[in-house]
């Protein structure tokens, strides 16, 4: 029978590489909405109630309207506040991607929007790599 600790180093080393796939789809999407986007400006039309945080202060997301070829499409971002940082009818930039599908995908264009969330999973991943190579 095995020693536990080689179970616990496998178990660390597959969350790792998990997250490292994680991470590198999430940079990988934000890094195709940047050279494949095309820039537009879209409107913040309203806000998008994103429940309570800890203190039961109430958040927000935007919701961005973008006119394209005529159409309009509105869209959330992923990040949310409590006090956004844009007012109503403040123009923002956003990007959009064109896939084979007849909805274009669209994104905000700021940096925190992905590549916080595949760092913090490479960082996260990064440590439990090391932490299941000194457990084997």
């Amino acid at each position: 029978m095995e020693e536990p600790k080689y179970w616990i180093a496998r178990l660390f080393v597959t969350l790792a590489i998990l997250l490292l796939f994680l991470a590198m789809g999430t940079v990988r999407k934000w890094i195709r909405f940047r050279i494949f986007g095309n820039p537009l400006t879209g409107r913040v039309v309203s806000f998008v109630s994103k429940g309570r945080d800890r203190y039961q202060v109430p958040l927000f997301s935007l919701e961005i309207l973008v006119e394209v070829e005529g159409n309009e499409h509105r869209f959330n971002t992923i990040l949310h506040w409590n006090r956004p940082p844009y007012q109503l009818g403040d123009f923002v930039p956003v990007r959009m991607v064109r896939n084979s599908e007849k909805e274009p995908k669209f994104m905000w264009d700021n940096l925190e929007e992905y590549v916080t969330d595949g760092f913090f999973a490479l960082v996260i991943g990064l440590v439990l790599l090391v932490m299941g190579i000194g457990f084997w």
